[in-house]
Parts: structure tokens; C-alpha cells; sequence
């Protein structure tokens, strides 16, 4: 089957499927929400999250138990795209999962080195070794940082974990940096199996999305871990669409901070740090709305691409996002009006 008859299939799942996602007025009505347990209530009486809460006492819901729910739409969503694909396009339309299995890797990662045990949160982490060569029980059994990557031997993630294990202490930011660069390039070499107008957009999205984390990535080593400009360069990604490794160097040696804001300020990523706003605030959020809008763009200039899945993947990510940013406004007794300020979806 061509290309063409696949995406005429493929998008006209996805514009179903995107029938689904949470309106404006859902977002409003959120927002008026004052606990979990309510607006729990609201997503299952008013959306299509109905279908995965309808077993669910919501008025008794905890945080947790609202993610792993999203975690089985997640799930099902996927089963229901990846279907319309064949060999390459299979591999590289399942790479764009890999993140939700990342970061329950991280997550694993974190209660290792604060000492929990992994066994007992073992059914929260559903994403591990559903889309890699993982291996969970080997991963639940470790007790260290050294433990958890010497039991990823063998899968997809450990050429860039293994490095790591070159004697010095424990590093969490080191472990989850080498992760994150192994979900890039990992989607970077997959793309490899992709051809025409596919590989020249996931060219263009994949290094605006790698110069954006390199600039987060650059600041956070700079800022909170103080990293030698040596080790900050060694962990950007090696490719990018406008920061070329001169460009990623230069940003790296900043002799300090306000040097690093003027060099990112000849770019074309300046918004990320607005005069007399939190940088460590909003950042993020900035991030994932220049991804949103780019991703809208590309969507309207080519619609039958491989960038119509990519967009369903990452919306739906934001989504979920932006629910968990709600939950964390009751949390917090945030204002609606401020609430929205850490929103993707801008409504």
C-alpha cells in the first residue's frame, strides 16, 4: 500500500480519534474544579476519559490513580495507530512512545536512589518493556543506580546509559540527561528508515525540538548542577536545525549567565527568557507551546504526512499535561486566571 492510501487511512483514524480531545469550554469548567475527586467527576460525566473511568469511584481518586488511567488511554491509542503501519514507519511511529517508557524509567530511578523499594510501585510502572527490549523484573530488582543500568544490558537503552558507569558517584541528572539523549537520537535513527517529504519534516521538527531542549538543557547544568562547560557540551544533542555544534559550544562556554541569555538572544529561540518573568517557571511551558503551535503549522502545510500521527502523539501528551497542571492548581489553591498561565493549550 502507498504512502498515500496509508495516510488517507491513518487520518481519517486520527481526525476520529481527535473528536476525543477535551474542548475549550472542558478546560474552563476544569479550571472552576476545587478537587481532584471533582474534576475527576467532571472528565468522567462530560468526556470521552468516561470510557476508562466508568469503573472508577472517582469521588475516592487519588492523583495516581488518575494517571494510570490516563496511562491506559495512552495504550490504547497507540494499539489503534500503529496498526496502519508497516516496517519502518512501525519502528519509528513506536519511538515516539519511548518517552512514556523513559520516564517511568526515571521515575524508577528516583525511588532507587531515595531508597524505596521498586517491587512495590511496580504495577504504576506500566510503561517498562512494552515498546524496548526492557527486561521489568531484572529493572525492579536493582537497588542502585549501578544495578538499574547494568540491568538494561541488551535493550535499546543502554549504549547511553552505560557510559555512566564509569565509577563516579550516583548522578540522577547525569542518568536522566543520558536518557533523554537516548530517546533523540533514537528517533533520529529511526527517521533513517523513513523517506520523501516524511524524512525532510521529521528533519526539520526533530532538530527544533533538539535546539529548544538544548537550550533548557544548557541552562538547567549552567544554573542548578553547575556542570564544566566540557560535560554540558558532551550532553546536548548532536544535532539540531538552527544551533550547529559551534553554536551549541559557544552556548556551553558562556563564562556565565547573562552571556548565555545574549547568545540565545541572536537566535530564533529568544522567548524562552522574557524580561522580568520567572525563567524556571515558565520555561517549560514556553517549550511545549512553540512545539504545539510548529507541530499546527506543519499539520496544515502537509497533510498527508507522518506528521499528522506526530501531532495526535505529542497533542495528546500536552493534554494530559495540561489536566496534571490543573491538578496541581487545586493542589496548590492556584487562581483559575493564573492556572491558565502554565496551560499548553491556550484557549
Amino acid at each position: 500500500m502507498g504512502n498515500s492510501l496509508v495516510y488517507a487511512a491513518v487520518n481519517t483514524k486520527i481526525r476520529a480519534m481527535e473528536g476525543d480531545f477535551l474542548t475549550a469550554a472542558d478546560y474552563k469548567n476544569m479550571l472552576q474544579k476545587h478537587s481532584v475527586p471533582e474534576l475527576a467527576r467532571y472528565l468522567k460525566d462530560n468526556t470521552h476519559y468516561a470510557e476508562f473511568l466508568k469503573d472508577v469511584d472517582v469521588e475516592k481518586i487519588s492523583r495516581r490513580e488518575l494517571e494510570e488511567i490516563f496511562r491506559r488511554r495512552i495504550i490504547s491509542d497507540l494499539d489503534r495507530l500503529i496498526y496502519y503501519f508497516k516496517r519502518g514507519y512501525k519502528d519509528f511511529v513506536r519511538s515516539l512512545y519511548l518517552k512514556y517508557e523513559i520516564a517511568d524509567i526515571k521515575h524508577l530511578a528516583r525511588l532507587i536512589f531515595n531508597g524505596s523499594k521498586p517491587q512495590d510501585f511496580s504495577q504504576s510502572l506500566t510503561f517498562i518493556g512494552k515498546y524496548s527490549r526492557l527486561q521489568p523484573e531484572k529493572l525492579f530488582a536493582a537497588a542502585s543506580i549501578r544495578d538499574l543500568i547494568t540491568s538494561m544490558e541488551g535493550s535499546e537503552f543502554y549504549p547511553f546509559v552505560k557510559p555512566l558507569l564509569d565509577g563516579r558517584r550516583e548522578n540522577l541528572f547525569r542518568f536522566e540527561m543520558a536518557l533523554d539523549m537516548g530517546y533523540f537520537s533514537m528517533i533520529n535513527q529511526r527517521r533513517e528508515k523513513i523517506s520523501g517529504t516524511d524524512y525532510r519534516i521529521v528533519q526539520f521538527w526533530e532538530g527544533t525540538v533538539a535546539d529548544l531542549y538544548n537550550i533548557q538543557w544548557i541552562y538547567r547544568g549552567k544554573k542548578f548542577y553547575r556542570l564544566l562547560p566540557e560535560e554540558l557540551l558532551n550532553y546536548t544533542l548532536d544535532f539540531g536545525e538552527e544551533l550547529s555544534f559551534t553554536k551549541r559550544k559557544a552556548l556551553c562556554y558562556a563564562a556565565n549567565l547573562e552571556e548565555f541569555y545574549e547568545l540565545v538572544q541572536s537566535t530564533g529561540y529568544q522567548f524562552l527568557f522574557k524580561k522580568n518573568q520567572t525563567q524556571d517557571i515558565y520555561m517549560e511551558r514556553r517549550i511545549n507551546r512553540y512545539i504545539y503551535h510548529l507541530l499546527k503549522a506543519l499539520n496544515r502545510k502537509y497533510p498527508m504526512t507522518i506528521i499528522q500521527t506526530i501531532c495526535y502523539v505529542w497533542f495528546l501528551d500536552y493534554e494530559i499535561k495540561d489536566i496534571f497542571a490543573i491538578c496541581e492548581s487545586i493542589r496548590y489553591r492556584i487562581t483559575p486566571e493564573e492556572a491558565r498561565r502554565f496551560l499548553i493549550r491556550a484557549f
